[in-house]
């Protein structure tokens, strides 16, 4: 390697985000942000960025500064190892020749999307109100530092931008903001942390630092409700149980009758609430069916004994898991199928009871059906209607609104008509 080569990789690196808080009544919360912009209209817009930043943090001339002309919002940002922060630095780097020159580097789009994929924005719907605009600062170590510690002392505080910047701004991107201002990844940690705590969900804080500042070992989370994660790396652990087994031997053992559809609920809530989350922000989620043997493991361990314990039984795969409960040996056709939908008003779908039976009413069948992810509902339902198509199955959907189980066996059970309010049932 010659030793600009080396100059140039010990360049430090550190950013800071533009921080646009969208007007609610003038945005439309559902929308897509918008698209990038074009070379000129980035090379324009990190003009008034550069120099509103040279003013606040007293002189920038011995720095690189490199911006996309796009906005995201804070999943993007906030993912394991910050790679779109990192694929910014790595591209100012390469683009040096013959040494460290500062300069404005600005990244546009000719065609709607920017050259390089590590920084294309996903433009999701519903990404605002906050969208964020990184940058990057490049340089040598020293002068790199001296930024940072006054990025991190001051840039909220002081971080407001000037009305230039700010009509720039709403001009380049055709939105109306209620609020610009300057701040750092890890301003944008604190606020996403209180946000969590303001909900009860301190928890989440924990597991998502863990994997975006790869801090070493394992983080474990066990929830109120029995929920359990395990963090390491970019990737979760989490058990899955269904009703049965949570009730039986899992969380819900210790609950009274009465109370097994409420706490089962309220897990569900929380695992939904925190898996959706942990892969928004880039952490890949591996569920791991509960069994007896793995819960007496996990009573007693922690960190990378729970971890090793989890990684012995196989991941759950696909987008819904069936319970086998009764299955007859008998190889008749179906001929009648009742469909249990449990649900409930705030989650949706928990689950499905599966009961058939053959021509002489004998029961052949009786299954639980969980969707593991938001697809896997649909995944089950053209399922279990391919099924019935292909036997020539009558099938019966009922609606009961709730989750039912029987209170003696403390595990789901299948619904009668009686359970049902008229409007609810169906045949199909």
């Amino acid at each position: 390697m010659a030793i600009n080569d080396l100059a140039i990789s010990a360049l430090g690196h550190y950013a800071g985000l533009l921080v646009i808080e969208l007007d609610t009544q003038e945005a439309d919360p559902s929308g897509i942000p918008p698209a990038p912009l074009s070379v000129t209209a980035t090379d324009a817009l990190a003009g008034h960025l550069a120099k509103d930043l040279n003013h606040i943090l007293d002189g920038i001339e011995q720095l690189g500064l490199i911006l996309p002309g796009a906005l995201y919002d804070q999943t993007e940002i906030l993912q394991p190892g910050f790679p779109l922060i990192e694929a910014l630095a790595d591209l100012y780097r390469r683009s040096l020749q013959g040494g460290f020159t500062p300069s404005v580097m600005a990244l546009g789009s000719d065609s709607g999307y920017l050259p390089v994929a590590a920084i294309d924005p996903q433009r999701r719907p519903g990404s605002g109100p906050l969208l964020l605009l990184p940058f990057c600062f490049v340089g040598p170590r020293e002068a790199l530092g001296r930024v940072a510690r006054i990025m991190e002392d001051r840039l909220l505080q002081n971080g407001e931008v000037s009305p230039a910047t700010r009509e720039a701004v709403q001009q380049a991107f055709g939105l109306t903001a209620l609020n610009l201002s300057f701040a750092t990844i890890g301003d944008l940690c604190a606020l996403l942390r209180v946000q969590l705590e303001s909900h009860d969900l301190l928890p989440l804080w924990d597991l998502l630092e863990q994997a975006w500042f790869a801090r070493p070992g394992v983080r474990s989370a066990t929830l109120e409700g029995g929920n359990r994660f395990l963090v390491e790396g970019d990737h979760a652990h989490t058990l899955f149980y269904t009703f049965d087994d949570w009730a039986q031997f899992g969380p819900g053992r210790t609950l009274s009758v009465a109370k097994l559809g409420e706490g089962y609920q309220r897990w569900a809530r929380l695992q939904r609430q925190y898996a959706i989350a942990l892969d928004a922000y880039g952490l890949e989620v591996r569920w791991v069916l509960a069994n007896p043997q793995l819960e007496e493991k996990l009573a007693t361990a922690a960190g990378d004994a729970a971890k090793v314990a989890m990684r012995e039984i196989p991941c759950l795969s696909g987008d819904y898991l069936v319970e086998a409960i009764f299955q007859n040996d008998r190889e008749a056709p179906e001929q009648q199928m009742t469909i249990t939908h449990h649900a409930d008003p705030e989650l949706g779908t928990l689950a499905y009871t599966v009961r058939s039976l053959d021509a002489g009413d004998q029961l052949l069948r009786l299954e639980h059906h969980y969707p593991l992810r938001p697809q896997g509902i649909n995944v089950i339902i053209d399922r279990l209607m391919q099924r019935c198509a292909e036997q020539g199955t009558e099938r019966q959907v009922l609606h009961p609104g709730r989750l039912l189980y029987s209170e003696t066996g403390r595990s789901l059970r299948s619904a009668t008509v009686a359970d049902v309010p008229g409007a609810a049932r169906a045949v199909h």
